[in-house]
């Protein structure tokens, strides 16, 4: 890799002694840091990057197992909720029964008093009607 410089060529600049200070060495330090620190970031990002992508699998698999669960829920509420029509049916079925068996006995009973409606009538209807009382 060839070395990439900053900033203008290697100039020096005198300190208040005399001497000299290079300034190329501190530029390439930086450099080097800078580059180290750039690389690091580099790493992290991939490393966070690999592991947003594993929770994001690991979500989009809970996701299906739950869509699944619901699924088979929807099925158990769908049998459960015919069973109790099918259940309401029968008890619907066997009060009908009833109501029927009851309808039955009072036609049988309105038969019998019209029978005894029709006795009364040929009876108030005979020449023998009203009984003669004796008057003491």
């Amino acid at each position: 890799m060839s070395r990439m410089r900053l900033g203008p060529p290697t100039r020096s600049a005198r300190s208040e002694e005399g001497s000299e200070i290079f300034l190329e060495g501190s530029v390439d330090g930086e450099l080097s840091r800078l580059q180290r620190q750039c690389k690091m970031m580099e790493l992290e990002r991939r490393a966070y990057s690999k592991e947003v992508h594993q929770r994001l699998r690991k979500q989009v698999e809970e996701i299906r197992q739950l869509e699944m669960l619901r699924a088979k829920l929807q099925t158990q509420i769908n049998v459960a909720q015919s069973q109790v029509k099918r259940l309401g049916d029968k008890k619907h079925l066997a009060e009908m029964e009833c109501l029927l068996k009851s309808r039955a006995q009072v036609q049988v009973e309105i038969e019998a008093l019209q029978e005894q409606n029709r006795a009364l009538d040929k009876q108030v209807g005979s020449p023998s009607w009203p009984p003669s009382y004796q008057t003491l």
